[in-house]
C-alpha cells in the first residue's frame, strides 16, 4: 500500500477544501483551545500585516483532505509557533508527515526574506478532571508524538489566554513545549529568565494580542495582555527544562500516567513546597530529640539503647543539612 501526501497553503477563503479542513479542526481541537472559524477565515481573507507571519495549510492524503494547520512565525525571538496541527483520523503517520512537510515549506518561505527558525514552540494543556487526570486529548496526544521530535517542556508559569462570551480574558494553565533548532535547552537545566520573558512577550503581544485587536477593543486587549505578562513574570521562580521522551506511553494519552510530573513551577508552588518540607523536617528533628531524651531518662545501662537514640538524631540532622544545602545552593 502506498499513500501520496501533499500540503497546500491556504491564501483565500474561496478555497473549496477550506470548509473540510476547518471541519477537521473543529472535531479534533480541545474545547478550550478553539478559535472562532469566522476569525480564522477573516485572517486568511484580509492578510493583516503584523510583526508575525501567519500560515494556514491543508494536508491531503491521496487527494483527500485529512488535516488543517495554523502556524505563526514570531520574528522577535525567531520562533515558529504551532497554533494548530490537526489530522483526522489521529494518526502517527499523518502527524509526522504533516509536521515535517510544514516545517520544510515554511522554512523555505522564511529564508526568502532572510528569516530563520531558532525554536519551534507549542502549548500543551494541563487541564484536569476531579480525579486529577489530564483530560485534554489533543495535548496528551501531542505529548506522545512530540517526544520523538526532542521537544522540551518549560516547567514555568504559562497560561493560554482566550476571550469568553463576555469578552473577558480567561486563562487556562498550560505547558510551553520547545524544540530548539540550535544547540541548547538540555533536560534538567534552566533557561535564562530574560530569554523566557522575551518569549512570553513575543507570544502574548505579537501573536495573541495582535490577533484579538482585530476583533475587540484594541486598547482593552493590549492592556489585558500587558497585565498577563506582569502576572506571569511575578510568578516566575525558575525556568526548569524537562525532557518529555518518558511520556510516550498509552497511559499518558488517557491522562492516567502518575509517574510523570508535568506541572509548571510557580513562585507560589515553590513556597508551598518549601514550607511543607521545612515543617516536616522540623517535626522529624523534634521527634528525634524527644526520642533521645526519653531513652536517656529510661537509661538502664544499655549502650545499644542510647546509641539508637543518638543515631536517630544524627540521621535527622543529616536530612536537615541536606535540605538546607539544596535550598541555598
Amino acid at each position: 500500500m502506498q499513500a501520496d501526501f501533499k500540503i497546500k497553503r491556504i491564501t483565500t477563503i474561496n478555497d473549496t477544501d477550506l470548509i473540510k479542513a476547518l471541519d477537521i479542526y473543529l472535531r479534533t481541537v480541545d474545547e478550550d483551545a478553539v478559535t472562532s472559524t469566522t476569525q480564522i477565515r477573516d485572517y486568511i481573507q484580509n492578510k493583516y500585516t503584523d510583526r508575525r507571519k501567519l500560515y494556514f495549510y491543508i494536508l491531503y492524503s491521496d487527494k483527500k483532505v485529512v488535516g488543517f494547520a495554523e502556524y505563526a512565525y514570531l520574528q522577535d525571538t525567531e520562533m515558529l509557533f504551532i497554533d494548530y496541527l490537526c489530522t483526522c483520523p489521529r494518526n502517527h503517520t499523518y502527524f509526522y508527515m504533516f509536521y515535517h512537510m510544514l516545517y520544510e515549506d515554511i522554512s523555505a518561505d522564511l529564508k526568502k526574506e532572510n528569516f530563520f527558525v531558532r525554536y519551534i514552540v507549542t502549548e500543551l494543556s494541563l487541564k484536569k478532571n476531579i480525579s486529577k487526570e489530564y483530560i485534554d486529548v489533543d495535548s496528551n496526544y501531542f505529548r506522545q508524538l512530540l517526544s520523538a521530535e526532542q521537544f522540551r517542556i518549560l516547567k514555568t508559569p504559562y497560561y493560554q489566554p482566550y476571550y469568553n462570551v463576555n469578552n473577558e480574558l480567561s486563562l487556562v494553565e498550560y505547558n510551553l513545549a520547545v524544540s530548539p533548532q540550535i544547540n541548547g535547552m538540555y533536560p534538567h537545566t534552566s533557561v535564562d529568565k530574560v530569554f523566557y520573558s522575551s518569549l512570553i512577550k513575543d507570544i502574548y503581544i505579537n501573536h495573541y494580542s495582535a490577533w484579538y485587536e482585530k476583533f475587540l477593543d484594541q486598547n482593552k486587549v493590549r492592556s489585558d495582555y500587558n497585565n498577563l505578562i506582569e502576572k506571569v513574570i511575578s510568578e516566575l521562580t525558575e525556568v526548569k527544562i524537562d525532557d518529555i521522551s518518558s511520556v510516550n506511553c498509552s497511559l499518558f494519552l488517557q491522562g492516567l500516567c502518575k509517574q510523570v510530573n508535568i506541572e509548571n513551577i510557580t513562585l507560589k508552588k515553590r513556597i508551598k513546597k518549601v514550607i511543607i518540607q521545612t515543617f516536616s523536617l522540623i517535626i522529624g528533628l523534634l521527634l528525634s530529640v524527644v526520642t533521645f531524651f526519653l531513652c536517656y531518662m529510661e537509661y538502664n545501662g544499655s549502650f545499644i539503647t542510647v546509641l539508637c537514640a543518638f543515631l536517630t538524631i544524627v540521621a535527622s540532622s543529616i536530612s536537615l543539612f541536606q535540605f538546607l544545602q539544596e535550598r541555598f545552593r
